[in-house]
């Protein structure tokens, strides 16, 4: 092959969203750019498999983890992997709540670097799941020269295939491949995340060859499959993910404070005939309280649907007024909306009189925040494979999402259970404990899952070997184009 027969490896990937996190985030980018590595990453069955980290050792009573780096790493600035940038990554979160936004550290007494490749966690209380905690998200790791003198990040110098290069607000981001990558060196030698809000515009940009993919969850719509399908130049491919789907609901204030009614909600809903209808069948209707991809935490059949015990529990002698918030951004990735106008209709049975009212993604944050609202749509994803990820964050009477979402549920048996399930001694104390607190749950229902994702991605068909995991994360490393 002479040069002037080369293809250019540049791809232009389409995202509904923005992939620039920025410097008052852990992440700084997302884990879909491939700039940044953990200590290990969640697998094919969602377990822990080794990345930064090559051997990660727990002590008797699962508190002090002794995690050993892996030889030959080097970070986009040229300087190695060492342990110091793995204690100063880590303190950076430890030392801010709100970078370390999943709750990583947060039992976490100190780090230490034991030599050059050797780090030392110690724990308050044990923590078996510590190397699914680290897993992608829950632990990026900078190096040295990525920080200001105040601790902050400022440039994300990782030890992935690809390096950060650029970003235009709004607009794109420019990563570049690494050339001194520790694993397989990439084929690509650019790519270009593109913002492109606007689910039709995302679409036109690939049939047009604008752009030559769509890989992310919530990049193509249902109702958009066939026309890619149709498309001779276009490839269309599907994953199933770990983002499920969910109703939250106020649970502080009427009507939702009524668990009865809630639970009604759930019960009106028929799952199966949504997927159907408005997902195409690009879905799998919720039996779980979190992906089923978490094959043996999982206990199945607790969300039912049974819309004469639905009536029976709302007992609603006249209609009630209620607001559905929807987050307009959302709204633009999955079909939010025609979930909400199924709900709208299907919930007049229980003399529920539901307004819709779409919102803007930042002033959805600070309604459900505030309380201000009886229920939202809204995704999350199990993005370290491990259950504590879910409860620990929407379970807890202080969880993360729980707060930040106005959810404002609180049930001590519930925090006991959390803490249990958290720092059981083996897997089979763990497994009881989630299997209790799922049950505990679907009494409850602080929030109603409807579907777990199954993500559909398209691109051009001379764009070979890009595929996505169960974490959205596409193949970067191994695509290629070809003419």
């Amino acid at each position: 092959q002479t040069e002037k027969d080369k293809v250019p490896q540049e791809l232009v990937i389409g995202i509904g969203r923005d992939f620039y996190d920025g410097p008052e985030t852990g992440n700084f980018l997302h884990p879909s750019t491939g700039v940044w590595e953990s200590l290990t990453y969640p697998g094919e069955d969602l377990e822990p498999v080794m990345q930064l980290a090559t051997k990660i050792t727990p002590d008797d009573n699962n508190k002090v983890w002794t995690v050993i780096l892996r030889e030959g790493v080097k970070f986009h600035d040229d300087s190695s992997l060492n342990a110091e940038a793995v204690v100063k990554s880590v303190m950076r979160l430890k030392d801010d709540p709100k970078l370390d936004s999943y709750g990583t550290f947060l039992t976490l007494d100190r780090v230490e670097a034991v030599d050059e490749k050797t780090v030392k966690f110690t724990f308050n209380r044990p923590e078996p799941a510590f190397a699914a905690r680290v897993a992608g998200k829950g632990c990026p790791i900078f190096s040295i020269k990525s920080f200001d003198e105040e601790g902050k990040v400022t440039h994300p110098y990782g030890t992935g295939p690809f390096k950060f290069e650029e970003y235009i607000k709004d607009e794109a981001l420019i990563i570049t491949r690494s050339d001194n990558y520790w694993g397989e060196k990439a084929k690509l030698e650019k790519v270009t995340f593109k913002t492109v809000s606007d689910p039709s515009t995302r679409l036109a940009a690939l049939t047009t060859g604008e752009i030559d993919a769509i890989v992310d969850v919530g990049g193509v719509l249902p109702e958009q499959a066939s026309t890619i399908k149709d498309d001779k130049n276009l490839v269309l491919l599907t994953q199933p993910v770990t983002t499920s789907h969910y109703i939250l609901f106020n649970n502080k204030k009427e009507p939702f404070k009524d668990k009865n009614l809630r639970k009604a909600v759930s019960l009106s809903l028929d799952r199966k005939q949504l997927v159907d209808e408005v997902m195409s069948g690009y879905g799998q209707p919720a039996d779980t309280i979190y992906t089923p991809l978490a094959e043996k935490w999982i206990t199945k059949g607790l969300w039912k649907t049974d819309k004469a015990k639905a009536k029976e529990l709302a007992k609603a002698d006249k209609p009630q007024k209620v607001e559905l918030v929807v987050n307009s951004a959302l709204a633009n990735r999955w079909p939010y909306k025609s979930i909400a106008e199924i709900m709208q209709s299907e919930l007049k049975d229980l003399n529920l009189d539901v307004e819709i009212k779409m919102v803007e993604g930042a002033a959805w944050g600070d309604t459900l925040e505030k309380g201000e609202y009886d229920m939202t749509l809204s995704p999350y994803t199990l993005m370290t494979g491990d259950p504590d990820f879910y409860f620990g964050q929407w379970t807890d009477s202080k969880g993360q999402m729980n707060v930040q979402r106005g959810i404002g549920y609180s049930n001590s048996e519930a925090d006991r259970l959390v803490a249990e399930a958290a720092t059981g001694k083996d897997m089979a104390a763990r497994q009881k404990a989630y299997k209790e607190l799922e049950k505990l749950v679907a009494e409850d229902v602080p929030v109603a899952p409807i579907y777990n994702d199954v993500c559909i991605y398209a691109m051009k068909k001379n764009v070979k070997d890009l595929k996505i995991d169960a974490f959205f994360k596409p193949s970067l490393e191994k695509a290629y184009i070809t003419k």
